[in-house]
């Protein structure tokens, strides 16, 4: 019998986490993704540059965790287990750099759970899409990611 996954999940919106971008952290992940780019990792060309200060890459977002928010509480409220998920694809829409000392608030929620037929079987895919703002309260970045439940 195949895995049922928890439906009613779907327009869960988590509690809002913090998050506080470390200039290091930006520069540790940009090297770590290959991308030398000098707006992430010179200082001096950030403080140059029309944002005033280095900047992190479009993919840095996915550094933005939390514990209520995590895949370990996705999984409790699926009602399935890790060895189940399949990453899915993920996709970022900026408005606004992220820069170092800012501090973010992230809102994640599930927006949609649908089902497909694959090779394998019947599969779910479940919609995350979390909202990160600044302090003025504008809209920096939207991640959308989506986790693949194998059932």
């Amino acid at each position: 019998m195949p895995l049922q996954i928890n439906y009613a999940v779907k327009g869960k919106t988590y509690p809002p986490y913090a998050v506080t971008v470390e200039r290091g952290k930006i520069k540790e992940f940009a090297r770590a993704i290959g991308d030398l780019s000098p707006f992430y990792l010179d200082d001096q060309i950030g403080r140059a540059s029309e944002w005033g200060d280095i900047i992190a890459p479009l993919t840095f977002p996915v550094t933005f965790r939390d514990e209520q928010a995590d895949t370990g509480a996705l999984l409790r409220d699926l009602g399935t287990d890790i060895s189940r998920l399949l990453h899915g694809e993920q996709e970022f829409e900026h408005r606004k750099p992220i820069q170092p000392g800012q501090t973010y608030l992230c809102r994640a929620r599930i927006t949609d759970i649908y089902e497909k037929s694959g090779k394998t079987g019947p599969m779910a895919f479940v919609v995350r899409e979390t909202t990160v703002t600044d302090s003025d309260n504008d809209i920096v970045c939207v991640m959308r990611q989506i986790t693949v439940v194998r059932l």
